[in-house]
């Protein structure tokens, strides 16, 4: 069997007992026998291939499969708390699952639309083995503020994605600066013979902690930022968090306030200011009246001539 057959096999199971967290034998074969991955048409998944599955997806994900024995013997997974948290692993078993379901309901896939990613992908494989041997790359990259694309030397630290971009964080060597990379902007990267040691004290989710998005500020402390949300916007704020830090402080019947501990950063601008005039900025008083300031001159770019 091929690779890339097995790899979906795997997160088919996966997908399925992270999905009931609790799934007998009897209920993993019902769903394998209607499955399309189910190529042979089999009844059940043979108990020796469904162990070696399992060893397989510990193995390489580290996604541990255990047999709960009381009662009626269902399957779980162990460590699932630390998978929910696990964004990465979150990302491949989402697109997996969506990649089966597509397999499954071909009729249907004209019907279900994604959201595109800018080119950049096929960088993604060379940074990734970059990052694994320590190697410094080599990248011609083209900001959107420059007309020719240069030169950089550069130390891969990690990857993010944003917005549907995905981002490279590295050291520039020839300044020893942290910069960031959009892939969509990278127009050729070449491996080098030089090599480099990720620091021991760096840590990419701590490196972004107090920022909103893709850029860190050296001079722009974290600070306790508040806003007020309305006509609704409360409850997409709410349901999906502008930060980790985000508190509710006070609920109305027309209105919501939150504070968040973050970088007052361009990305937190752009951010808040897509809700338009149902988002207020309440607090530090100098973003207040940055915010002011922006609207001021957006109404400039509509007065009549």
């Amino acid at each position: 069997m091929k690779q890339s057959e097995l790899f979906r096999r795997y997160f088919w199971l996966v997908d399925l007992i992270y999905r009931n967290d609790g799934i007998t034998r009897d209920e993993i074969n019902r769903c394998w026998s209607q499955s399309r991955l189910n190529d042979n048409k089999e009844n059940e998944i043979p108990e020796r291939t469904f162990h070696r599955h399992k060893v397989a997806i510990k193995e390489l994900f580290d996604i541990d499969i255990v047999c709960d024995r009381h009662g009626e013997k269902t399957y779980r997974i162990a460590n699932r708390k630390a998978l929910s948290h696990d964004s990465v692993m979150e990302l491949l078993i989402n697109t997996f699952a969506v990649n089966n379901i597509l397999s499954e309901c071909k009729d249907l896939k004209c019907r279900i639309l994604f959201e595109s990613i800018p080119s950049g992908q096929q960088f993604l494989m060379p940074i990734i083995e970059a990052m694994r041997n320590g190697t410094v790359l080599d990248i011609s990259y083209q900001s959107f503020r420059m007309d020719t694309a240069a030169q950089h030397e550069v130390e891969p630290y990690c990857l993010k994605i944003y917005k549907q971009r995905w981002y490279l964080l590295g050291r520039r060597r020839d300044r020893d600066v942290m910069r960031i990379f959009a892939l969509d902007r990278i127009k050729g990267i070449g491996q080098t013979d030089k090599t480099f040691f990720l620091p021991d004290s760096f840590d990419a989710k701590n490196y972004f902690e107090n920022t909103i998005g893709i850029i860190v500020e050296d001079n722009c402390p974290p600070q306790t930022i508040t806003i007020c949300a309305s006509n609704g916007q409360q409850n997409y704020i709410r349901s999906l968090p502008l930060h980790f830090t985000q508190q509710e402080y006070e609920t109305r019947a027309d209105c919501a306030k939150f504070s968040i501990f973050a970088q007052p950063n361009y990305d937190l601008i752009q951010e808040l200011l897509r809700y338009g005039e149902d988002v207020s900025v309440l607090s530090p008083k100098w973003f207040r009246d940055k915010f002011r300031e922006i609207t001021n001159k957006m109404c400039n770019n509509y007065s009549e001539e």
